[in-house]
């Protein structure tokens, strides 16, 4: 909330999947009182959210050749690496392939598939 507060003359909608944490009675409460949108979301079609992409692959980047952090402070500058690399391409890539996985979610009646 704080980066959404900070950024002036937009509105915002919140996405999020069907975690506990998520969708508890706290956090609905928190988005109610800062007049948050939630869309609505399929329960099993983390393949409509490309930030699980971005995930994985920051995810792969940190850990790459077996990365061990003894530290909260390296894993978090290793993973803020990972953030600030990750290549445009690779994001262009996962916003146009959103009408893809849309078309390919409602061929599976909202069952997962692999992206």
């Amino acid at each position: 909330m704080p980066f959404a507060e900070n950024i002036r003359g937009r509105n915002w909608e919140y996405q999020h999947d069907i975690a506990p944490s998520h969708i508890s009675s706290a956090k609905k409460n928190y988005l109610n009182s800062k007049n948050v949108i939630v869309l609505e979301w399929p329960s099993m079609s983390p393949d409509l959210n490309p930030i699980e992409n971005v995930w994985g692959i920051m995810s792969r980047k940190v850990f790459e050749n077996g990365g061990k952090f003894y530290s909260v402070n390296a894993l978090k500058t290793s993973t803020e690496s990972a953030w600030y690399n990750l290549e445009p391409e690779i994001l262009q890539t996962l916003i146009m392939s959103m009408e893809k996985r849309v078309y390919d979610v409602l061929l599976k009646n909202g069952k997962t598939f692999n992206y």
